[in-house]
């Protein structure tokens, strides 16, 4: 009980063999790739080209977890909170809203922990390299606040397993 897949859209997320999960969790457009029984978007539609777009809006997962209230229309919509400021130092997990970074799967981690009773979190697809939007300094910063997710997880029992060769595999 408690092993859950976080999907993000890097090159990692051809490894991903959905056997053996609770709950499959990814972001965004990742119906396009794998039909997940939850998504997580933090970001508002205008941030998605029209066909990325389109496959959000025609997605039907069980939930889909945003902070942004222009999603509210669906029917699986669930409103989360996000806390001020980035967890630098550390993350907090006892808190009523979520940590954030700068990608959505570090927030999809979170919903697994706290809302799947996640124990053993498998993250594919976040390799943060070849991204279109983020420059090397902000992918430094998503590693820094993974491995304060990372320490914060496992003081409360959670594994969060990467998996792919990219930058987050290397020294979380």
């Amino acid at each position: 009980m408690g092993k859950v897949a976080v999907l993000g859209l890097g090159d990692s997320l051809k490894e991903f063999i959905n056997e053996g999960y609770d709950n499959v969790i990814g972001v965004n457009d990742i119906w396009q790739y794998v039909k997940t029984n939850v998504i997580v978007c933090v970001d508002y539609p205008k941030a998605f080209t029209p066909e990325r777009l389109n496959v959000i809006n025609n997605s039907k997962p069980d939930a889909f977890y945003s902070c942004m209230v222009i999603w509210d229309s669906r029917l699986d919509f669930k409103k989360i909170d996000l806390l001020p400021g980035y967890p630098d130092q550390i993350c907090r997990l006892d808190m009523p809203g979520l940590n954030k970074s700068y990608c959505s799967p570090f927030v999809a981690v979170q919903v697994a922990y706290r809302y799947y009773d996640a124990k053993e979190i498998h993250l594919f697809g976040v390799d943060l390299v070849n991204h279109p939007h983020l420059d090397k300094t902000l992918c430094d910063k998503i590693k820094n606040h993974f491995r304060n997710l990372r320490t914060m997880l496992e003081s409360k029992g959670c594994q969060l397993i990467v998996h792919g060769t990219g930058i987050l595999s290397i020294q979380l």
